[in-house]
């Protein structure tokens, strides 16, 4: 090991006479602060003061050397002073710079994550305007350390929502477009990280994602005019029937239009859909395409249920049909049930995991459940939480269901807030980690894009995905209810909301899609072909619908019941009957099983 004084000299070797006009010139340049000398120079000058009358006599050389500016060892002192200063001083801003710029990144990073998790409390979702947003600390800068002079300074994100760099302002504006508009995410309690971020980068990858063509809007419009026509129409010809109507949550025709599309896109061979009774008429009409005079036939009360094989009301039936989207055919079922809220559940997934089997779908995405509920029924059901329990089991797996909540914000009479301990009916869907949208039902455009997401996630992933569809309920729990005696404060609100046809045709004449008059007479078109089916309907007879598709090489016998022959003799039957109960006496049998069977006489002993 050399010594200190070895390391010294090695240090300052290089300091001899024969490099002294070399080295007085780097350390004039020294003194003098000149930018042009290296960092290496300044280094070594402002770490030799202890020995600087050596070094400087050393440069000077004798009295005699002719050299028009000798060096005084105070301004060399006071030199190297203020050069170690100087350079203290600068590493301490250098240092100081990178800790606020690492500072500022963090905070900026933990104000991304605050919204990404709670951004859908300040989201417009609520169509009445009922739900009040709370001021939360997390979603503003402040409580990260930015002050208002800071909203414009630059920050380092390394891609995070998109972006290389941006300020405050910028990261503000991208984030409630995201997370605080007519769409609110809850995915951030998904525990696998792949799915997890699969979802962020889906909502955050597209800032014009609500951004439809033409002719997608067009589709939408379609559909709404349908959607209300059809409720409207009905509730003037048949005031005051029991129809359970869909009036206020008509954005739910596209959502489920857009499934289907999706699902064609995938090459999906069938769609099992199952939901309780309000809105089903209209899901039967617009979706399923059960003719209008059909349903108009009902209501005139001219079902037979000898003919009909069914006998139960027009809004407990199931129907199916084949749809075709960009040329790709869907098979569409809707399961009847009864009025028993939620019953429905566990026979589509169990009609799906059957119709997976027929289809070889180990996949599971050849057939795909979508389960239809009332807000207060998935809260307060408990065969919804058994469902989602069990949708994991090898035996009961479907590849996920997509759950579609019809949010009136009122169960039968009661407010959320007397019927729920959760701010959404939906919270039930996280004990799967199953991703919540939940998005306005008077922005139809917002419904259609979570919808595909949803649709997205589920193809991808097979897994639960719920879509809390906010909107309300027009009139009673029925049509023969008045909802004002329980509700007056809710109902009044209503009276006066627009529809959202209104507020959506409203846009696209605004955005010069359509005038007034284009849109007026998409109405009055869909109203007269209403008018053309409900003057046929007098005329309509029902077929048997029990036995088409799968089922039509089944013959139901109707009158007096019709023995069928057996193929095979009636000794052979009884003789596989005997032998499948008796035990041989070769295997090791458990012996309580044994003297079971012994005491059954089934223990074979010949």
């Amino acid at each position: 090991m050399s010594s200190p004084k070895n390391l010294e000299y090695k240090k300052t070797s290089f300091v001899n006479k024969a490099n002294s006009a070399f080295i007085e010139e780097m350390y004039v340049k020294f003194i003098n602060k000149d930018p042009s000398l290296s960092e290496s120079w300044i280094e070594y000058f402002s770490s030799v003061d202890e020995d600087m009358k050596i070094l400087v006599d050393e440069i000077n050389g004798p009295s005699w050397k002719p050299f028009s500016k000798k060096i005084n060892i105070e301004d060399v002192e006071k030199t190297a002073k203020e050069n170690e200063k100087n350079k203290e001083n600068s590493s301490k801003f250098n240092f100081q710079v990178i800790a606020n710029s690492n500072k500022n990144s963090i905070s900026a990073v933990a104000l991304i994550r605050a919204y990404r998790l709670r951004g859908h409390l300040l989201s417009k979702l609520d169509p009445l305007e009922l739900m009040k947003s709370e001021y939360l600390d997390e979603l503003h800068p402040e409580y990260y350390g930015f002050k208002k002079e800071d909203y414009d300074k630059e920050i380092f994100l390394n891609g995070i929502i998109n972006k290389k760099s941006a300020n405050i302002r910028e990261i503000l504006k991208f984030l409630k477009k995201t997370y605080c508009g007519p769409i609110g995410y809850e995915y951030m309690h998904i525990s696998n990280p792949t799915e997890r971020m699969w979802f962020r980068d889906r909502v955050e990858k597209d800032e014009n994602a609500l951004k439809f063509t033409k002719n997608g809007k067009q589709a939408i419009l379609n559909k709404l005019i349908q959607a209300e026509g059809f409720e409207k129409f009905l509730n003037t010809k048949y005031v005051g029937t029991k129809r359970f109507g869909l009036d206020g949550g008509e954005s739910l025709i596209p959502a489920l239009e857009q499934i289907i599309k999706i699902g064609g896109q995938s090459k999906i061979k069938e769609v099992k859909i199952g939901m309780s009774h309000r809105g089903r008429l209209n899901v039967l009409a617009n979706v399923l395409q059960k003719s209008y005079k059909r349903i108009f036939n009902e209501f005139a009360g001219e079902m037979d249920g000898s003919e009909d094989g069914a006998g139960d009301v027009k809004y407990h039936l199931g129907a199916s049909s084949d749809r075709e989207f960009d040329g790709n055919p869907v098979h569409v079922s809707l399961t009847d049930n009864p009025s028993h809220l939620e019953a429905v559940n566990p026979v589509v997934l169990g009609q799906t995991r059957a119709k997976q089997f027929f289809h070889q779908d180990k996949q599971r995405n050849k057939v795909i459940p979508i389960l239809i509920h009332g807000d207060a029924a998935f809260a307060g059901q408990g065969i919804v939480a058994e469902c989602f329990a069990m949708s994991g089991l090898p035996g009961h797996n479907t590849g996920g269901t997509i759950h579609i909540i019809v949010n009136n914000q009122i169960g039968f009479t009661t407010s959320p807030r007397f019927a729920r301990s959760s701010p959404y009916p939906s919270d039930v869907g996280k004990m799967v980690d199953a991703p919540i949208i939940h998005v306005n039902g008077d922005d139809p455009e917002a419904v259609v894009y979570a919808t595909r997401i949803a649709t997205e996630f589920r193809l991808k992933f097979n897994r639960d995905v719920v879509i809390d569809l906010i909107c309300y309920r027009r009139f009673g729990h029925n049509e023969g209810d008045e909802p004002s005696f329980t509700q007056p404060l809710m109902y009044k609100k209503i009276r006066s909301h627009p529809s959202t046809i209104k507020i959506y045709g409203e846009k696209l004449v605004n955005e010069g899609l359509f005038t007034k008059q284009d849109l007026d007479q998409q109405i009055i078109d869909f109203k007269n072909l209403l008018d053309d089916q409900f003057k046929n309907a007098k005329d309509y007879k029902p077929k048997i619908r029990w036995f088409e598709g799968t089922w039509s090489r089944y013959k139901p016998e109707r009158g007096k019941d019709k023995r069928g022959v057996t193929g095979s003799d009636l000794k052979i039957l009884n003789n596989i009957s005997d032998r499948i109960h008796v035990f041989p006496t070769d295997k090791n049998i458990h012996k309580t099983i044994t003297k079971i069977m012994e005491n059954s006489k089934f223990i074979d002993h010949h």
